[in-house]
């Protein structure tokens, strides 16, 4: 369970690399892939925020009965709704943006927040806290954890793709196979 959650955060910092090559190509005056954006925001509100931190609260839930210190485990769980707020603004902001509800600079400034609080999140759990998981909770915590959770197929690297995902399976094949042979 603790490598699914590290294999989901693999998956979510792939697609906040792709969202922070859009966002550089603003900063750069470019004018970048508004629909790819906006695919990749959706994506992280409807799996992420959906299957992936309800399954970290229930784990860091454990933590907080078992461990003394757990400020920093509370913090990161107050975290997950703030991010799922930042993430509704800039959703809003990106289909709101062509009424030109919100400007280019105010969703460049959403979007630094955004990629920093995502990657900022995603390290201090890994770095922090999963290895303090690791140590504490027992097999049948991880029995009990899995017998909650539902069994969802993950829209874009899961046995299949969801149509409305294809585009971004195939942005982030791209970039992979870009990086391999540069």
């Amino acid at each position: 369970m603790l490598d699914r959650l590290l294999v989901e955060h693999d998956r979510i910092l792939r697609k906040l690399n792709l969202l922070e090559r859009q966002y550089l190509d603003m900063c750069r005056g470019m004018e970048p892939d508004y629909s790819l954006m906006r695919s990749i925001v959706v994506y992280i509100q409807e799996y992420p925020e959906q299957i992936h931190h309800p399954l970290e609260d229930m784990v860091f839930s454990i933590l907080l009965e078992r461990v003394d210190d757990v400020e920093f485990v509370q913090k990161l769980m107050t975290e997950h709704t703030q991010l799922e707020t930042d993430t509704r603004i800039l959703r809003d902001s990106l289909e709101s943006l062509s009424s030109g509800i919100v400007s280019r600079e105010e969703l460049v400034r959403q979007l630094s927040k955004f990629l920093v609080g995502q990657r900022r999140h995603i390290y201090t759990e890994e770095v922090d806290v999963y290895p303090l998981v690791q140590n504490v909770l027992t097999k049948e915590d991880w029995q009990r954890i899995q017998s909650m959770v539902p069994i969802l197929d993950e829209p874009i690297f899961g046995r299949l793709t969801r149509n409305d995902y294809e585009r971004l399976y195939r942005e982030i094949e791209d970039t992979v196979f870009e990086a391999r042979v540069n």
